[in-house]
């Protein structure tokens, strides 16, 4: 093999590892859903006036979800790009994702609080919840090309 045709075989490659990488589930919408609910569930267990017993059980049984949950995402989650690019784009994308999930869960949280809603803490769990339910398609896609493109021009 001549270096010229060397050269296109690897640009196929990286081509198709690109794609590959374009169409891989970075965070599935069921993970991070039940994320939310399980934080939905800490918050409904730990409000003022819950009763012990169900404090005590909500809680084991929401740390055994999240073991299951976790477990689930180990097994059934794709190939992964161990890479600078994989962490970059995590960070700068995810995570203020994620913060401002949380924050959207303390600002509802309180509200509902200061507004003597019952149970408002979990309410604002709620709220993140539903934001997680419809923004991880979105953040996933965008981890997805951003990993993609930084793929291709360092390789």
């Amino acid at each position: 093999m001549n270096p010229e045709e060397a050269a296109q075989s690897l640009a196929m490659i990286r081509q198709t590892q690109a794609k590959a990488i374009r169409t891989q589930t970075w965070l599935p919408t069921w993970f991070i859903t039940g994320v939310g609910v399980l934080v939905t569930g800490v918050l409904v267990v730990s409000e003022p006036g819950t009763p012990i017993p169900v404090t005590i059980c909500g809680g084991i049984l929401l740390m055994a979800a999240l073991g299951a949950l976790t477990a689930v995402f180990a097994k059934t989650r794709p190939m992964t790009v161990s890479d600078p690019a994989m962490r970059r784009a995590f960070s700068a994308v995810y995570l203020p994702w994620l913060f401002a999930g949380i924050v959207l869960c303390w600002v509802a949280s309180f509200a509902l609080q200061a507004a003597d809603v019952p149970y408002g803490m979990a309410g604002g769990g709620v709220v993140m919840t539903v934001y997680f339910a419809l923004g991880s398609r979105a953040i996933s896609r965008r981890i997805a090309r951003r990993v993609a493109r930084r793929f291709e021009e360092t390789h």
